[in-house]
């Protein structure tokens, strides 16, 4: 009798466990703002891919600034999935942080007029992404007026 019930509890956990769907982990609320542009007020974010076969190692970007003012970036940038219509933020170790001091919004001057490549790491987040539809958002700091914050946002599909 124990080797039945034994049996049972295994193909129970067998079966639970095949009918889960892989998933990102992520905020439970959807971002307040669904709605994000890949240009706003002369910057822009541009992918130098926009389809990935499995998770992507890295994203090769192009940050352009055809403002009038000059912007502070840095190398961080954060990952949302479509789920159900909405946009959801991925979530990821605070480790992050601390083995990459440079992985934050600020530390460099995007001068008005100008560009720069930048590469941003997925695997260094820890994720896998599995298929779906993805957007990369990047947000710049402006150097004339306090506290005014931009964020872009371009799509991106994993299959």
């Amino acid at each position: 009798m124990k080797k039945m019930l034994s049996i049972a509890i295994v193909l129970l956990l067998f079966l639970s466990a095949c009918g889960n769907e892989p998933a990102v982990s992520t905020l439970p609320d959807p971002v307040p703002d669904q709605e994000m542009f890949s240009s706003e007020e002369g910057l822009s974010l541009v992918l130098d891919e926009d389809s990935f076969i499995g998770s992507p190692p890295i994203i090769k970007t192009l940050v352009q600034n055809y403002s009038s003012s000059d912007y502070q970036l840095g190398d961080f940038y954060h990952i949302e999935v479509n789920k159900d219509g909405q946009w959801h933020i991925i979530t990821y170790s605070d480790a992050v942080f601390l083995k990459n001091p440079s992985f934050k919004d600020y530390g460099n001057v995007l001068s008005a007029g100008s560009e720069a490549r930048q590469t941003f790491s997925v695997d260094a987040l820890g994720v896998t992404l599995i298929p779906g539809e993805y957007r990369l958002v990047k947000s710049f700091i402006s150097t004339d007026e306090q506290m005014h914050e931009l964020s872009v946002a371009v799509p991106f599909s994993v299959k």
